[in-house]
């Protein structure tokens, strides 16, 4: 899979906070585009890369700090199968051929993605779950519209929501757990949760307050956290990943196994 004796073009750029990866052949024009700032350092592409082509980069640039990307692609060893693209929860990788936005490939497996409204149920005026929504993904009008492209599906609308009308499904299943004798309330991890489920509390004269709190009901699992911590003072473990079984083919093997690495327990294929 890595034979580039049929490349014709091969080009990588870096440019308004994006790095644009191409690799054009005979058969189709590929192109990978990585977004700063919709990264939050989670390492899920990471995990999964069957050709080991993406590291982490420090800390800081997770946080935001520093100028440079929270990840790397090696261009010498990736061959833009894509995905990188299937498993990014927060759609900072995304894959072009010929020019059009592929997000899977005909057959991969992808994420069992559960949301619902009880339009019924529902109460335009309320905006519980627009006010509670982490991502902004949620604007209430005339009814509820939900942004797909932001909403991470860590069920915070379901739990605002007074009239039980939304239903949402995580996508990992998981346990986070923190080691308060190493925390030293730096607030890096705070500054990467992508839905605020990480809370640290604001100081009071004469008081003694929790150095961090987690409302693990929030959680999505993603080790943003886990991966921005300078002293390994948090642990999160995934033990279901909930995904839809591709049609079995040899070349979508790769892609199911990368979704099967994402869980530490049994994966959830339907």
């Amino acid at each position: 899979m890595t034979e580039t004796s049929n490349v014709i073009e091969f080009s990588l750029e870096s440019k308004e906070g994006k790095v644009i990866f191409r690799r054009k052949t005979s058969l189709e024009d590929r192109m990978l585009i990585y977004y700063k700032e919709l990264c939050v350092g989670c390492g899920i592409c990471f995990e999964v890369c069957p050709g080991s082509c993406i590291e982490l980069n420090p800390i800081s640039a997770t946080r935001g700090v520093a100028p440079y990307p929270s990840i790397v692609i090696d261009p010498e060893k990736c061959y833009l199968c894509g995905i990188c693209n299937e498993v990014c929860f927060f759609n900072a990788l995304k894959l072009f051929i010929n020019g059009e936005e592929v997000k899977y490939l005909e057959g991969s497996p992808r994420y069992a993605l559960i949301y619902e409204i009880d339009e019924s149920k529902c109460k335009p005026d309320c905006k519980e779950c627009e006010l509670a929504c982490p991502r902004d993904a949620i604007k209430c009008i005339s009814k509820v519209e939900r942004d797909e492209e932001k909403c991470v599906y860590c069920t915070a609308c379901k739990l605002a929501c007074p009239e039980g009308a939304i239903v949402v499904e995580k996508v990992f299943s998981g346990s986070i757990e923190l080691d308060l004798e190493k925390c030293q309330a730096c607030g890096a991890c705070v500054d990467v949760c992508p839905t605020k489920a990480l809370i640290m509390q604001e100081p009071e004269f004469g008081k003694e307050v929790e150095k961090l709190s987690i409302m693990e009901e929030r959680c999505i699992y993603c080790k943003a956290c886990a991966n921005a911590c300078p002293l390994d003072a948090i642990s999160v473990v995934r033990s279901r990943v909930n995904y839809v079984v591709a049609e079995k083919s040899p070349w979508t093997k790769t892609h199911e196994e990368a979704f099967k690495r994402l869980a530490e327990g049994d994966s959830g294929g339907v």
